[in-house]
């Protein structure tokens, strides 16, 4: 990855981090009314005019194998047949995705190609942008299954940058050393519920 590139991610994902940072943490119940009910995913295609329908319909179908929240990044002169070709899923918030997914591209599209757009973004069905939280599909699981049965004081933490997170009994610092052992060192930890 270029230095160039790796300082626009970087800078990218420092905003979400902070913004995230900035924010209260919920407790369970407040954090239970805002994360998806199901499991039912949405898909959205910006306008894609330099791929053709059969491209366009073999993109869509990528939705169902990429968790939310994810995306997929194509450079325009490239288009859908290369390689390289990856999906950026379990992130916590579209903009991380679609900030890995233009990451990722843009490190293996050829250098002479036109820099990466995205062209599918993968969220829960129901999602509200302005929710207070928003969480990976596997963190909402865990949200639901392991954290919940935890008894007295407990902790879900989150790594914007990585879609990682962890959470543990006792104080907001047990969650954030599981979120960081999660994520081999995520530095950008944070505690989004706390109870």
């Amino acid at each position: 990855m270029s230095s160039t590139l790796h300082s626009g991610v970087l800078a990218g994902l420092m905003v979400l981090a902070a913004g995230i940072a900035g924010a209260e943490s919920l407790n369970f119940k407040q954090a239970r009314k805002v994360l998806p009910k199901g499991t039912s995913i949405v898909a959205q295609m910006p306008d894609t005019p330099f791929l053709d329908d059969k491209e366009r319909a073999i993109v869509l179908s990528l939705k169902d194998t990429i968790p939310y929240y994810g995306a997929v990044a194509l450079s325009p002169d490239e288009g859908l047949y290369v390689e390289w070709l990856n999906a950026s899923g379990q992130h916590h918030s579209p903009q991380a995705a679609r900030v890995a997914a233009l990451a990722h591209c843009n490190a293996n599209r050829k250098a002479a190609s036109a820099k990466c757009v995205v062209v599918l973004e993968v969220s829960p069905k129901g999602a509200k942008p302005e929710a207070a939280l928003s969480l990976s599909a596997d963190a909402v699981d865990a949200v639901k299954g392991g954290y919940k049965k935890l008894k007295g004081p407990k902790a879900f933490a989150i790594s914007p940058s990585l879609g990682t997170f962890g959470f543990a009994d006792g104080d907001g610092a047990r969650a954030l050393k599981a979120c960081a052992d999660a994520g081999a060192g995520a530095q950008d930890c944070v505690v989004v519920i706390e109870d």
